[in-house]
């Protein structure tokens, strides 16, 4: 099983993704600070369970951690793990 770890951006009105940022495994540690997840918030995620809506300031701080601008101010944000068929 391939678990992919990604920044999602939808649509506010219509709630329809536009794009998605994929996080390298190696930057979970530093995405799970931003977030302040728990050590349990953190395993699920690797275990590609849950999903997280991001504020601004969380986007902002990915963006930095992955040296990609991603954040517009007029798209939702979430981050979550999924499983690659």
């Amino acid at each position: 099983m391939t678990i992919i770890y990604t920044v999602e951006a939808f649509e506010r009105i219509n709630e329809m993704l536009v794009f998605e940022v994929e996080i390298p495994k190696i930057k979970l540690s530093e995405i799970a600070a931003v977030m302040g997840w728990t050590d349990e918030d953190l395993n699920d995620f690797i275990a590609g369970i849950g999903g997280w809506n991001l504020t601004a300031e969380q986007a902002h701080s990915i963006e930095l951690i992955l040296q990609k601008e991603f954040y517009q101010e007029d798209l939702d944000f979430q981050i979550s793990g999924g499983e690659i068929p």
